[in-house]
């Protein structure tokens, strides 16, 4: 809701025994029915603004109502997403679209469906957001997406198809966290009393709102990676292609470790090692696409769909590193 307040000056009374006094807006009183004596909560920004919240105590349950149920599973995720924690879906006929309403639930963390009539469904999330601190969500999200990429390097060296095949299940997993963190960060944006009350500062929001949507990235690579292996198994590669593979493999995994941990130590000696890492990798590509370039025997085209791969989870990082920088300049 948009304030009823413009602009105004109000100039700053002293008493006697040196209290500064500033009336408070009439109109502003009576919307938030403010007595004698009822408490104002006040605190500091930054940049030296007071603000003043009246209902700094106050639980909001934000509701939304759907009234159709077209596109259904997008207006969920959507107003999930918006950080809202009740949506009551009234249609004719909706118990025929419960089975889609299931459907798009269980990709998100926390949600249920609370009742039920023959016109009506009412889901609710019973996640609060002060329980999960966004850095808590971020690290499962990164340990979870590391371990896909681990294992689907593994996999394409060894062949291991079920090895391969589990990572796509995985991913849903790496999903329903990042559907979580923006949830919860978007309401951090949206409510200043939350992000207070878990002392994340709107940087921090933006940060994490990146670096999660990176992660996420990095995972979808490791099923590209995962695919990759289930079109190798008839495929004869060059003796020493595998070890090229695997030790670009384990310096990319090594520049991942120091990256994120780079993010939450918010230390320049941890940053300077995720740079050379980087550095390092860097260098390996290039040196892998030149064998491959150079190379006498004809290589199935997913070599080189797997190099781009490693690539574009090189630039991820790359962009995480980036990301270091000014938070080594922040509080």
């Amino acid at each position: 809701m948009v304030s009823e307040l413009s602009l105004e000056v109000r100039k700053v009374q002293r008493t006697t025994d040196g209290t500064h006094l500033v009336s408070l807006p009439k109109n502003w009183a009576k919307r938030f029915n403010l007595k004698k004596g009822s408490p104002i909560y006040m605190r500091e920004r930054m940049d030296g603004c007071l603000i003043l919240d009246p209902q700094y105590t106050v639980d909001v349950v934000p509701e939304i109502s759907l009234n159709s149920l077209t596109r259904l599973e997008d207006k969920i995720l959507t107003n999930y997403l918006l950080g809202y924690e009740i949506i009551t879906i009234e249609a004719p006929d909706i118990m025929m679209a419960r089975d889609r309403v299931k459907r798009t639930i269980n990709r998100l963390i926390g949600v249920e469906i609370i009742e039920e009539e023959p016109n009506k469904v009412v889901i609710q999330c019973l996640l609060k957001a002060t329980v999960f601190p966004p850095s808590k969500i971020l690290r499962r999200e990164y340990i979870l997406s590391a371990s896909m990429y681990k294992d689907a390097i593994r996999s394409l060296l060894t062949h291991d198809l079920p090895l391969a095949k589990s990572i796509h299940g995985r991913d849903d997993e790496v999903d329903r966290l990042y559907f979580l963190l923006v949830r919860l960060l978007r309401s951090l944006i949206m409510n200043p009393r939350l992000s207070e009350k878990l002392d994340i500062s709107l940087i921090d929001c933006l940060d994490y709102r990146l670096i999660a949507s990176l992660i996420e990235n990095i995972a979808d690579q490791a099923v590209e990676i995962a695919n990759c292996t289930l079109q190798m198994p008839k495929i004869k590669i060059n003796s020493k292609l595998p070890e090229l593979i695997e030790d670009l493999g384990n310096t990319i995994q090594a520049t991942y470790e120091n990256a994120v941990k780079a993010i939450f130590a918010k230390d320049e000696r941890t940053q300077t090692s995720a740079q050379a890492k980087r550095d390092e990798a860097a260098a390996k590509i290039k040196t892998l696409e030149k064998k491959l370039n150079k190379s006498q025997s004809r290589l199935p085209p997913v070599i080189y769909t797997l190099l781009s791969i490693l690539q574009r989870i090189l630039d991820c990082l790359t962009d995480i590193i980036d990301l270091v920088t000014p938070r080594l300049h922040t509080n």
